[in-house]
């Protein structure tokens, strides 16, 4: 199934307090955290997360989802309400309303279902109040959608209607004479089950040649990406995917043209090498961390 990871303010997440969630596997679970909570809040929706072993946790309503998942990532958020009917207890109110996770309606019901099955707490078809959150492309703001409105709040950019997240650069390695080495995650990878892998793709453009390649990527070659960008911070050129199938980049700090070349490498596919000289800007490295984070923070993949 699913994941998201928290993309909420930085400062909520930092003063997170364990234990805030409580841990909902039965009926009984559940009596016992509605027994503690004061008689004006019990007809109101509960905060709730669906945590990464598949357990349902409850918290009072105005709690911080990310303080109800002791601060992980987890495969559901949103609100939960209950009501007692004759053959037990039923979630009557659902909604995947969480800024702090931003969870898909679809991708996130199937934890929902199978965390309430698991607690024994009958529910519906679906999400009663379903909400459809998209992260801006051009800002990063995400957005919860009202009304179809897809624009964002912030910066009035259009935002993805298709898909939660938009397309995201991973690298983009250009200059001001036109040349430019983009690394662009697209999507959830359609080949991969469970979130694992990505799909994305390298594109080359310059004022000579340009193209593009397919490609895959998954946690440890984005972890991978994370320690080039170590390697070239202390002054060492890099290879990344090399000893993988498909497409290699390699950047050399001082290429032929004395500035930065970066190399693309298809061996598999086209058996095509280009070789892109790239005046990189200043802080270029401390850039590129931050959009690696977004993106692992943004897709979360396995």
């Amino acid at each position: 199934m699913h994941t998201y990871a928290y993309v909420g303010p930085a400062e909520i997440a930092a003063s997170v307090r364990h234990g805030t969630g409580t841990l909902v596997r039965s009926p009984a679970d559940l009596e016992r955290f509605l027994s503690g909570r004061p008689d004006d809040e019990r007809p109101e929706p509960f905060t709730f997360v669906v945590d990464r072993s598949g357990t349902l946790r409850l918290a009072p309503r105005r709690s911080e989802h990310v303080a109800c998942a002791d601060g992980e990532a987890v495969r559901a958020a949103g609100e939960m309400g209950f009501a007692h009917l004759r053959q037990g207890w039923t979630a009557d109110y659902l909604s995947n309303q969480s800024t702090g996770y931003c969870p898909d309606p679809v991708e996130s019901w199937p934890a929902v279902v199978a965390a309430l099955h698991r607690a024994g707490i009958a529910h519906g078809p679906g999400f009663t109040h379903p909400l459809v959150h998209r992260r801006c492309p051009a800002c990063g703001e995400w957005n919860s959608v009202r009304d179809a409105h897809f624009v964002c709040v912030l910066c009035d950019a259009d935002l993805p209607v298709a898909t939660r997240v938009g397309p995201m650069d991973l690298a983009l390695l250009a200059d001001e004479e036109g040349n430019a080495v983009r690394i662009t995650v697209l999507g959830r990878h359609p080949m991969m089950q469970d979130g694992v892998g990505l799909a994305a793709e390298i594109a080359v453009e310059t004022p000579f040649v340009s193209g593009r390649i397919p490609l895959a990527l998954w946690r440890r070659r984005l972890e991978d990406w994370g320690r080039a960008l170590d390697r070239l911070e202390g002054g060492e050129d890099i290879a990344w995917m090399a000893v993988d199938r498909g497409p290699s980049v390699f950047i050399r700090l001082t290429g032929e043209r004395d500035c930065p070349e970066v190399v693309v490498e298809d061996e598999t596919v086209s058996m095509v090498t280009v070789h892109v000289p790239v005046d990189l800007p200043e802080h270029w490295i401390a850039h590129h961390r931050k959009r690696l984070h977004d993106v692992l923070t943004a897709w979360n993949p396995e």
